[in-house]
């Protein structure tokens, strides 16, 4: 049984890739190559940290970062930034309207900011992203969610 955090995970990269799918499905979790050759555009959810506070009744209360990069190729000459314009909207959209009951956690915080990064390899990429804090609960002894 996985643990509350690959939960988490999955339950974020779930709702982004519910119809209509996000870069038509090219939603993934850690993945270490997030745009292989051939492919102009993916999203990739990765977790960033972790940590708890115990509370009572033997549960521990953890807050899990997550962050959503958003990746586009764009053209040589024009701003990277257009390429991934669409799809930074799309997943903004999607990431604020996640339902914590829905995803079985307690919270969701979006962010009310957007990290910029650039990189030219073959062709011009770029990547924004979303980091968002999901609060989530599990027994003491235990890693898996709280049921």
């Amino acid at each position: 049984m996985s643990t509350a955090f690959r939960s988490v995970l999955a339950a974020v990269v779930g709702a982004l890739i519910a119809a209509p799918p996000l870069v038509d499905g090219r939603v993934y979790a850690n993945r270490l190559q997030p745009l292989p050759a051939g492919r102009s555009s993916a999203v990739v959810v990765r977790l960033e940290q972790s940590s708890s506070v115990e509370t009572v009744l033997g549960a521990l209360d953890w807050t899990t970062r997550l962050a959503v990069e958003c990746y586009a190729r764009g053209q040589a000459g024009v701003d990277p930034s257009e390429s991934v314009d669409d799809l930074l909207r799309d997943a903004w959209q999607r990431v604020r309207a996640l339902d914590a009951g829905q995803l079985g956690v307690m919270n969701i915080h979006v962010d009310s900011a957007v990290e910029w990064l650039f990189d030219e390899l073959e062709t011009p990429l770029a990547c924004a992203v979303i980091h968002m804090t999901v609060l989530h609960r599990t027994p003491v002894n235990t890693l898996q969610s709280w049921s």
